[in-house]
C-alpha cells in the first residue's frame, strides 16, 4: 500500500540557506566543529616530537596557499586538541568526520591509529567512541600526502574541507536519498525516498520513520499557487544489532503539488524525516531535492520533455588565495558569472565538487555531470572492477545524490585502453549506486583512427562526451561525425573544447571561436559544448606559462573578465538578437537547431531611458511571452523616448543579453 498523502499548512520560505543548512541533521545529533587553527609541520621528526616547534595553519585550507609550503609535495602533519562538550551523553556514539583531505590521510586519536583514507575529494569518518576521552583533552593528528597527481590542475594539499566531531544515540539516519521524477503527461510526480539506517546497539531495533515534504519554490510562474507540505504515513524499519538496513517509501504528488526543477525555474523541495523508537526521537535530518526528468535520446538531451541544446564552461576549483577550499563568496561569484554568460550545462571538472557549490547550482539552475579523478594516459586506476574507483564513486554519489543540478555521472576523463574499465564502472553505477541518472565518461579516443565502436568506452555510456582541441572548425566536424557514425544512437556533448591557452590582456580571445561554435551547431544531435575553461588555474603541467597558471580561462585567476568572456556571452545568448530603437524593441528567437536552443519562460526585458519627466533616468520592465525555438520575431513599442539600454533577463535574475541599438 502506498503512503496516504496528508496535506498540511504550507510554510513559505523567503530565503534559502546555503551549504549544510539544507542538508544534514536537524535533531538527535550533537556536533563540534574542529575547523580553525591547527598545528602544522612538514618535518617528520617534529611530527613525532610533542615538544618540537610546529607552525599554525587554518582548516579548511591548503598548505600550498602559504608561501613557506607553496611547492611542498609530500606528507604533512596536522594536529589539534579538543574537549568533548560536557553536555554530550556518555552513552552517545561519537564519530570523527572529514569532508575531504588530499590525497591520502592517516588519522590518529590520542596516539591510537584510526585508519587511512585514499581519495582527496570525498568524505570519510571514523567511529571514535572507544578512543575519545570524555573527561579531558583529546589530540587528533592527521598525516596528509599530496603526491598523487593527475591532470593539469594543481593538487592542492591538506585538509581542504571541514572536520567535525559528531555524537548520536544508538540509531541514526546515515542518509536519505531522493529520486523524484514527474509524469509529464499528467503533471503528477513520484518521489521515492530511501533511507540507510545504522544501529550501534547490541540489540535489534524496531524504528519508525516519519517523512514530510515541503516545497520551497524559488521561481514561480505568474499565478502559480504556493505548494503545500505533504506528509507520508509512518514507515516501519527493523535494524539488526550493530548493523545497517535500507528502507524505502514512495510518495505520490498530485499535479497541484508539483513544480519542476529547470535551469530557468529551479524549484526546490525539502524532505524532513524523524527517526523514532516509540515516542523517543533518535535522529532527524533534512535534504533538498528537485523534481525533473533529464534523459538522452538519439536526437539529444531532453529536460522535462523538451529537447534542448545548451552551452557551458568547465571550471577548475582553484584560487591563489583559497586553493580549492571553495568559500561561499567564490562559489557565488563564479556561478553568477557563468550564468550571466548563458551557461546551462557542463562537466565542470574531473573531481567531486564542494557541497556548497552544488547547493548554489541547485538554487541558480546550472546542470552538470559529476566525475571522479581518473584522467589521462597511464592512469593507474584504469583497471576493470577497480575497488578504489568504486569507492570514489560510492562516496561521491552517496554525498551528492539529491542535487537536481547533477544530471549524470562520469567515470573518467581522456583515459586510454578504457573499454573494460568504463564498462565495469558504468555498470556498477547503474546497478549499485544510482539507476536514475545518465552515466558516461569523457573521451578523446572515440574519434581517433585506431579506436572504433568496438573498443571505446562510449559503447557503455548513455551519452558520447568527447573532448576536442583544434583551431580548425572542419576538424571538429570530422571528429564529431565519426563518433556519430560509430554510435548513431548516442547524442554527442562536447565536454571540453578549445584551441589553446588564450593568455591575458586585451587580445585574450578564443581563436575562431564563432566558427567553431557554428560548426557544432550544424550537427543537430550535438547537445552543446563546454569551453575549457571558465577560469585560469594554477598548474605545473608542461606548457604552463611563467605565471604558474594555465591561461585557458575566460576569466583570470582573480576573476577579472577577459574579452573572451563577453565573446562567449554573445554566442551563448538564448536569443538570436535583441535590438532597440526609437519606436520599438525587437527580440529574434533562436531557431530549432540553433546552439543554444530552448524555450524561454518567465524572461523579461529591463530597459533604461536617458531621462524621465523629472530629468532623472527612467527604467522599467517588460515581461516577455513564452518564446519557443523557431517562434516568430517578437516586438513591442518602445516604452520611453531615448532608450539607452535594454537587457534580456532570466527568471533567476541574470542579464544574459545586452540589446544593440538599431536603425529605424
Amino acid at each position: 500500500m502506498l503512503p496516504r498523502m496528508i496535506p498540511v499548512m504550507f510554510m513559505a520560505c523567503c530565503a534559502l540557506a546555503r551549504g549544510a543548512g539544507w542538508s544534514g541533521p536537524t535533531a538527535g545529533e550533537a556536533a563540534l566543529s574542529l575547523d580553525g587553527e591547527w598545528r602544522f609541520t612538514v618535518d617528520e621528526r617534529a611530527a613525532g616530537d610533542e615538544s618540537a616547534k610546529w607552525g599554525v595553519i587554518s582548516v579548511p585550507g591548503n598548505w600550498d596557499t602559504l608561501a613557506a609550503y607553496a611547492t611542498h609535495k609530500g606528507p604533512a602533519w596536522y594536529r589539534r586538541e579538543f574537549t568533548v562538550p560536557s553536555d554530550w551523553s556518555p552513552e552517545s556514539r561519537v564519530r570523527l568526520c572529514f569532508d575531504a583531505v588530499y590525497h591520502e590521510a592517516e588519522v590518529t586519536l590520542n596516539g591510537r591509529a584510526l585508519g587511512r583514507h585514499v581519495g582527496g575529494y570525498t568524505p570519510f569518518e571514523f567511529d571514535v567512541t572507544d578512543a575519545v576521552k570524555r573527561d579531558g583533552p583529546n589530540v587528533v593528528t592527521v598525516r596528509a600526502d599530496n603526491r598523487y597527481r593527475r591532470g593539469a590542475w594543481w593538487a592542492w594539499g591538506g585538509i581542504s574541507r571541514s572536520v567535525t566531531l559528531r555524537a548520536n544515540s544508538e540509531a541514526r539516519i546515515v542518509h536519505q536519498h531522493v529520486s523524484a521524477e514527474p509524469d509529464l503527461a499528467s503533471g503528477a510526480a513520484t518521489v521515492r525516498v530511501t533511507w540507510r539506517l545504522a544501529n550501534d546497539s547490541a540489540e535489534a531495533l524496531d524504528l519508525v520513520l516519519q517523512p514530510e515534504i515541503t516545497a520551497l519554490g524559488i521561481v514561480r510562474e505568474p499565478g502559480q499557487a504556493e505548494r503545500p507540505v505533504v506528509a507520508a504515513e509512518p514507515v516501519l524499519a527493523r535494524v539488526p544489532a550493530r548493523g545497517t538496513s535500507e528502507v524505502s517509501a514512495r510518495i505520490d504528488l498530485a499535479p497541484s503539488q508539483v513544480a519542476l526543477w529547470h535551469f530557468d525555474q529551479p524549484n526546490l523541495y525539502v524532505v524532513r524525516t524523524a527517526l523514532r523508537a516509540g515516542e523517543r526521537l533518535l535522529h532527524a535530518r533534512r535534504d533538498r531535492f528537485g523534481i525533473r526528468l533529464a534523459v538522452v535520446k538519439p536526437d539529444g538531451l531532453h529536460l522535462n520533455g523538451e529537447r534542448i541544446r545548451v552551452p557551458g564552461f568547465n571550471r577548475v576549483s582553484d584560487s591563489p588565495r583559497t586553493g580549492n577550499t571553495e568559500p561561499d563568496e567564490l562559489v557565488r561569484l563564479d556561478v553568477d558569472l557563468m550564468k550571466r554568460a548563458g551557461a546551462v550545462f557542463s562537466r565542470l571538472m574531473h573531481s567531486p565538487q564542494a557541497t556548497n557549490l552544488h547547493d548554489y547550482m541547485d538554487e541558480k539552475g546550472l546542470m552538470i555531470i559529476g566525475e571522479i579523478p581518473v584522467w589521462g594516459q597511464g592512469d593507474p586506476q584504469v583497471v576493470a572492477d577497480n575497488p578504489l574507483t568504486k569507492q570514489w564513486l560510492a562516496e561521491m554519489i552517496a554525498r551528492d545524490y539529491n542535487h537536481p543540478s547533477i544530471i549524470g555521472w562520469s567515470t573518467g576523463n581522456e583515459i586510454v585502453d578504457n573499454f573494460d574499465y568504463v564498462r565495469s564502472m558504468n555498470d556498477h553505477v547503474r546497478r549499485e549506486l544510482d539507476p536514475h541518472r545518465i552515466v558516461t565518461y569523457a573521451s578523446y579516443t572515440a574519434f581517433r583512427h585506431d579506436y572504433n565502436a568496438g573498443n571505446d568506452g562510449v559503447t557503455h555510456s548513455d551519452l558520447a562526451m568527447i573532448n576536442v582541441y583544434s583551431g580548425e572548425p572542419g576538424v571538429f566536424l570530422d571528429q564529431i561525425r565519426k563518433v556519430r557514425r560509430d554510435w548513431p544512437e548516442k547524442p554527442v556533448f562536447m565536454s571540453e573544447f578549445g584551441v589553446g591557452q588564450i593568455g591575458l590582456g586585451e587580445k585574450a580571445v578564443i581563436p575562431r571561436f564563432a566558427e567553431i561554435w557554428a560548426a557544432l551547431a550544424k550537427e543537430p544531435y550535438v547537445i552543446g559544448g563546454s569551453v575549457w575553461t571558465f577560469n585560469d588555474y594554477r598548474s605545473d603541467y608542461p606548457g604552463t606559462p611563467p605565471s604558474g597558471n594555465r591561461e585557458w580561462g575566460v576569466v583570470d585567476v582573480e576573476r577579472n573578465l577577459k574579452p573572451a568572456y563577453e565573446e562567449a556571452r554573445r554566442m551563448f545568448s538564448p536569443v538570436k538578437s535583441l535590438g532597440f530603437g526609437k519606436r520599438r524593441i525587437v527580440v529574434t528567437p533562436r531557431a530549432v537547431d540553433d546552439l543554444p536552443s530552448y524555450t524561454l519562460r518567465g524572461y523579461r526585458l529591463e530597459w533604461t531611458a536617458a531621462s524621465g519627466p523629472d530629468g532623472g533616468a527612467l527604467s522599467g520592465v517588460i515581461d516577455l511571452p513564452v518564446l519557443a525555438p523557431g517562434a516568430q520575431v517578437w516586438e513591442c513599442a518602445s516604452p520611453a523616448e531615448g532608450l539607452v539600454a535594454v537587457r534580456l533577463v532570466t527568471p533567476t535574475g541574470y542579464a544574459v543579453t545586452d540589446g544593440a541599438p538599431m536603425a529605424e
